[in-house]
C-alpha cells in the first residue's frame, strides 16, 4: 500500500461530473452547481460554502485539513417520499484535523448554519496527502536513517524512494494516540516498473504524521538488493503480436439513459450513483420496473471496508494489516480508466470530483465507466428434440465499474445489472504483489526454506508474502419498501417416506431471524438460502411474499485470525459471511468510523443491543474474501482474480422477468435512415 502522487490531485473550479462517450466530443451534459436529486454528491459550490461557514464560525482556518466533507443524507422516509422537482434540504458532514486534534461538524447548507461541532479525542481519520509527503521528507532527511542506509550498502540516497504506510493498530507499542506512519523504502538505482520491486529490507522509519518527527529508525540485518528483478512493460517483457479485434459494440446506439448528476436507467432498472471519497461509489434507490410499477429493491449499496493483512512475522511486515477504505479511501485513490482496456470503447466514461484535504475539490478523470455488454451467453434457451425447434435469447448486462488503486493493488469493483432482475457484485484483484528481498535465488538455495516460510519465491531473490483480501459490502436492501424480514432456509436431508422408491431426500426448513447478529451456518444442514422478504405485501398472481436472495459465489473465504489478534480486532467483520443490523443512518462502516486508531468498533458494536429485525428496516453486511497464496504466475503482474456474489429475486416476481426478451437485437439504422 503506497501513497499517491500529489500530481494526481488536480484542483478544479468547475463541474462536479462530466460525461464522455469515448470517441466523441466531451458531452455538454454535466452536473451544474445546484444539485437536482437529494442523494447527489456535494457540488463544488456546496463544498466551498461548507468550508466558508466553518471559517465564519471560527471552527476552521488556513491550517485546518478536511479528511471528510460529504453529504449527510436526508432521513430515508423523506428521500423515498421525494418527487422530482420538489425542494429538498442539503446538509454536509465534516471531519476536521488541526494541530493533532480531530473534530466533527454538521453544516446545514440550506439554512446556512452550523448544526453541531464536537471534538473527537484520539480519533484517527484517513491519511492525507500532506501527511504522506511530510513523512517521506522527514525520513530521508533524518541522519539515523541516512546512516542506516549506508550500513545497508546504499550510498546514493537520491536513488531511494520511500513509501509511508498505515501503521496498523498495536497499542502495546506505547505510541499512545500519536498519529504515526511506518516508512519502508525502495532502491531506484535501476529504473523498473513496478518501482516497488526492489525493497530495501532491514530499515524502517516510524514518523509522527502530525509533526514530522522521526520517532525511531528500526534496523535489522541487511539483505543485499539484487541487481535486477523482473518487471513488466515493454522495457522488461516485449509484447507479443496483437490479436485480431474482438470488440463489444453498440452500432444502433446505447440502451443506457443518463439524467441529472448520475441517475441511470437501463431496460427495467433505474438507480442513482454518487461519488464518495471513502467508499468510492455509492449506489442508491435501485428500482425494477415490473408491469409499469417502479418497485424498490435496494435503498443503498456500497463497499464499506476492505481488510488486507499480511502473514509475515518480520517486524517490517507484521504491521501491514490495512483497512483500505477507512485508512486510505477508495474514492481518494480512485484511478483513471483506460479506454478499450479497462472498459469497452462504447462505455460512458465519467469524470468525478471529490472533496480535497484542503477544503476544495480534486478531479479524477474517467474514474467511472458505465457500459452494456453482450456476454456471449444465452440469457435462457431450450432445444426441443421432437420438433427440432431452438428458442434462446442473448444475455446483455449493464456494468457500473470503478477501479481504486491502493498502492500495489488495483481493485475492479463492478455492479452488474441483468434482465433477470439480479444484481451481481464482482471484485477483481489485480496490480502486483507486494514483495520483499531475500537471500535465495531459487528453491535449491540453502536459505530457500527459511525465505519461503511465509511467502512464495516469485523471482530470484524476491518473495511475495502470503496475505488476505476481505471486502465488506453494506447492503441496505429494501424489498418493496423498508419493512422487511430475514429468512434462512435450511437444506435438511431426511429419510424418504415409507413406500418410496427412494431412501432419502432433502427439504427446506425456513427459520425467520428475529434479532440483529451474525448469520453463522447451521451444522447438520447441507446448505442455506438467505433471503429478505416483505411480509406486508403479496405478489399479484401467486400471493407469496416478495423477496430477494443473497447468494454466495466465489470468494467465500473468511479470516482465519483469532479474535484476539490485534489485526483481527480492528476487522472483526471478516470472521463472518453475513451480518444483519437494524438500519441506523450513522452505521455505515463495518470497522467503525475511525479504524486507524481504534479496535473493536463497527459491526460488533452495531449488534450489541440485539434489536429486533422482524418486519423492520434491515441492513445486510456481506463479507467477500480470499487467502492469497502467492505463486510465480502472480509476478511481475497479477492476473485479475475475480470473486463475487449475487442479489437475485426469489419470489419477487410471478415469473422470470427476462421471459419477454426479444429474440434478436433491433436493426441498426442504415445510412439511408440517417439521411432521411
Amino acid at each position: 500500500m503506497f501513497p499517491i502522487s500529489s500530481t494526481c490531485r488536480h484542483a478544479i473550479a468547475g463541474l462536479a461530473v462530466a460525461l464522455v462517450l469515448a470517441g466523441a466530443v466531451p458531452d455538454t451534459r454535466a452536473q451544474m452547481a445546484d444539485p437536482v436529486h437529494p442523494m447527489d454528491a456535494l457540488t463544488y459550490d456546496e463544498v466551498n460554502r461548507t468550508v466558508a461557514l466553518l471559517r465564519e464560525a471560527g471552527l476552521a482556518d488556513d491550517g485546518t485539513r478536511f479528511p471528510v466533507i460529504t453529504l449527510k443524507e436526508m432521513p430515508k422516509a423523506e428521500v423515498l417520499a421525494w418527487e422530482p422537482g420538489e425542494p429538498f434540504t442539503r446538509t454536509a458532514f465534516v471531519v476536521m484535523r488541526e494541530d493533532g486534534e480531530t473534530s466533527e461538524a454538521v453544516v446545514d447548507l440550506t439554512g446556512g448554519r452550523i448544526v453541531s461541532h464536537e471534538a473527537r479525542p484520539g480519533a484517527q481519520p484517513a491519511i492525507m496527502q500532506e501527511e504522506w509527503d511530510r513523512a517521506r521528507q522527514a525520513t530521508k532527511e533524518d541522519p539515523r536513517w541516512q546512516e542506516a542506509m549506508r550500513r545497508h550498502g546504499i550510498e546514493d540516497l537520491s536513488k531511494v524512494s520511500c513509501a509511508p504506510m498505515a501503521p496498523g493498530y498495536f497499542p502495546e507499542e506505547g505510541f499512545g494516540k500519536r498519529r504515526i506512519l511506518r516508512v519502508p523504502c525502495f532502491d531506484q538505482t535501476i529504473p523498473l516498473h513496478p518501482m516497488q520491486n526492489r525493497p530495501i529490507e532491514g530499515v524502517l522509519a516510524i514518523v509522527d504524521a502530525d509533526t514530522g518527527e522521526v520517532i525511531d529508525v528500526k534496523e535489522a540485518e541487511p539483505v543485499v538488493v539484487p541487481d535486477t528483478a523482473p518487471g513488466y512493460g515493454p522495457d522488461a517483457i516485449p509484447a507479443r503480436g496483437p490479436m485480431k479485434p474482438v470488440l463489444n459494440l453498440t452500432p444502433g446506439g446505447s440502451n443506457i439513459e443518463l439524467e441529472g448528476a448520475l441517475e441511470v436507467s437501463w431496460q427495467d432498472w433505474s438507480f442513482h450513483l454518487r461519488a464518495d471519497r471513502r467508499s468510492g461509489l455509492i449506489l442508491s434507490l435501485a428500482r425494477f420496473r415490473d408491469k409499469g410499477e417502479e418497485r424498490l429493491v435496494a435503498y443503498q449499496m456500497a463497499v464499506s471496508e476492505m481488510f488486507v493483512p499480511y502473514m509475515d512475522p518480520d517486524p517490517a511486515w507484521a504491521f501491514r494489516t490495512y483497512l483500505d477504505a477507512g485508512e486510505f479511501g477508495l474514492g481518494y485513490l480512485i484511478s483513471s480508466l483506460g479506454v478499450g482496456t479497462d472498459c469497452p470503447h462504447q462505455a460512458y466514461y465519467v469524470t468525478l470530483l471529490f472533496p480535497s484535504d484542503e477544503g476544495g475539490m480534486f478531479k479524477a478523470d474517467r474514474a467511472l465507466c458505465i457500459f452494456e455488454r453482450n456476454t456471449g451467453n444465452p440469457a435462457w434457451r431450450h432445444y426441443d428434440a421432437g420438433s427440432g425447434r431452438l428458442t434462446s435469447r442473448p444475455e446483455v448486462e449493464l456494468v457500473v465499474r470503478t477501479i481504486p488503486t491502493i498502492g500495489n493493488y488495483d481493485y475492479i469493483v463492478d455492479w452488474v445489472f441483468t434482465n433477470r432482475g439480479s444484481i451481481k457484485v464482482n471484485v477483481g484483484a489485480t496490480g502486483f504483489d507486494a514483495v520483499k528481498t531475500v537471500r535465495s535465488p531459487d528453491m535449491e538455495a540453502e536459505t530457500a526454506g527459511d525465505d519461503t516460510e511465509f511467502g512464495a519465491l516469485v523471482a530470484p531473490y524476491v518473495v511475495a508474502p502470503y496475505h488476505d483480501h476481505f471486502f465488506s459490502f453494506r447492503l441496505d436492501l429494501d424489498v418493496d419498501g423498508p419493512q422487511n424480514s430475514f429468512v434462512r432456509d435450511l437444506i435438511v436431508p431426511e429419510p424418504a417416506p415409507a413406500g418410496s422408491l427412494r431412501t432419502s431426500l432433502w427439504r427446506l426448513v425456513s427459520e425467520p431471524v428475529g434479532t440483529e447478529g451474525r448469520i453463522v451456518p447451521t451444522r447438520n444442514t447441507h446448505g442455506e438460502v438467505w433471503r429478505l422478504i416483505n411480509p406486508n405485501r403479496r405478489t399479484a398472481m401467486l400471493k407469496g411474499h416478495p423477496g430477494y436472495q443473497i447468494e454466495p459465489g466465489t470468494g467465500n473465504t473468511l479470516s482465519s485470525l483469532p479474535d484476539n489478534d490485534p489485526a483481527q480486532k480492528r476487522a472483526q467483520f471478516s470472521s463472518t459471511r453475513l451480518w444483519l443490523t437494524r438500519y441506523k443512518p450513522d452505521e455505515l462502516y463495518a470497522a467503525g468510523d475511525y479504524p486507524m486508531g481504534e479496535a473493536d468498533r463497527g459491526l460488533p458494536r452495531f449488534i450489541d443491543d440485539r434489536q429486533s429485525i422482524e418486519n423492520a428496516d434491515i441492513v445486510a453486511w456481506y463479507t467477500l474474501g480470499f487467502h492469497h497464496v502467492t505463486r510465480p504466475e502472480d509476478w511481475p503482474i497479477l492476473p485479475t482474480r475475480w470473486l463475487g456474489f449475487t442479489i437475485r429475486p426469489m419470489g419477487f416476481f410471478d415469473r422470470d422477468p427476462s421471459a419477454d426478451l426479444a429474440p434478436e437485437f433491433a436493426r441498426p439504422p442504415s445510412r439511408e435512415d440517417a439521411t432521411q
